[in-house]
């Protein structure tokens, strides 16, 4: 906790070089509070448990159109061709969206560097987005997504982050699999410190892929007006959702409005804009 030019240290504790020791003296213990320590009522309590809160799963506009997307089902995939034509003349369907439907070639930006297309032919992943639909019903748009045609060229792959890196592992980009330097973070003297120790253990941990599990599934309903586009997300970051669909789709910070009024969990798998938003 910074305070003035010092920081708060803890007795017997030194701190390592280069950052500042308080000049002020610690804190009297407290001995009254005020808040800490009291049970205090959310301020949205009460429209949670009651079931009055509008979560973006609840938000019906007129004449709303539904999205459902057509995901691979291969760790790594080549699309070769993808057919449409039974799904575009099935009742309630709108409009279905491929790689190569006009206006569809939009760059999409992963973190560290690596970038596809929204429907990119090469699927990095099982799930990776390969057409879209909107319908008047989400049964219509289910039922549309299971009479896509899709032609894969199946891929080898490796789940091991390790062996990826390998020269002969399969590559996921044209460059390689590392698509960034390595980052690296060090403080202190760790070869003094392995020099100094008693015992050295080298060990190799690994622990199962973990997933983020809401209640409430990633979703977004979209409004047009005119040239303004609205947003209702279940974000935990309404200007992260903002900034990425700006971006993406080439307009105005000022042209995006994102509303995040209740989220139905998210433990950090909610922070950034997905696919499905564009």
């Amino acid at each position: 906790m910074k305070v003035k030019s010092g920081l708060y240290s803890v007795a017997g504790f030194t701190l390592p070089p280069g950052e500042a020791q308080s000049a002020e003296p610690d804190p009297k213990p407290w001995e009254k509070t005020e808040i800490v320590g009291k049970a205090l009522p959310r301020v949205d309590a009460y429209e949670r448990v009651s079931g009055s809160a509008v979560y973006p799963s609840d938000v019906s506009l007129p004449n709303m159109l539904y999205a459902a997307i057509l995901r691979c089902p291969h760790p790594h995939a080549r699309v070769k061709a993808v057919d449409t034509s039974q799904a575009e003349k099935m009742p309630g369907i709108h409009r279905v969206l491929t790689g190569s439907t006009p206006g569809c070639a939009i760059d999409w930006y992963y973190n560290w560097g690596a970038s596809a297309k929204l429907f990119d032919p090469n699927c990095l992943f099982e799930g990776d987005e390969v057409a879209a639909v909107a319908a008047e019903s989400p049964y219509q748009a289910v039922d549309a997504l299971r009479a896509i045609k899709v032609d894969y060229e199946i891929l080898p792959f490796v789940a091991d982050e390790l062996k990826a890196l390998e020269p002969q592992a399969p590559k996921l980009h044209e460059k390689g699999n590392q698509v960034g330097e390595v980052e690296k973070y060090q403080r202190g003297d760790v070869a003094k410190g392995f020099a100094e120790a008693d015992i050295v253990l080298e060990e190799s941990y690994s622990v199962s892929c973990l997933l983020h599990t809401p209640t409430e599934p990633h979703g977004c309903v979209v409004n047009w007006d005119g040239d303004r586009l609205t947003v209702w997300e279940t974000t935990q970051g309404v200007f992260a959702i903002q900034d990425q669909i700006a971006r993406t789709l080439g307009i105005p910070q000022s042209k995006v409005r994102v509303i995040g009024h209740y989220m139905g969990g998210g433990f950090g798998s909610k922070l950034d804009a997905g696919k499905y938003h564009i």
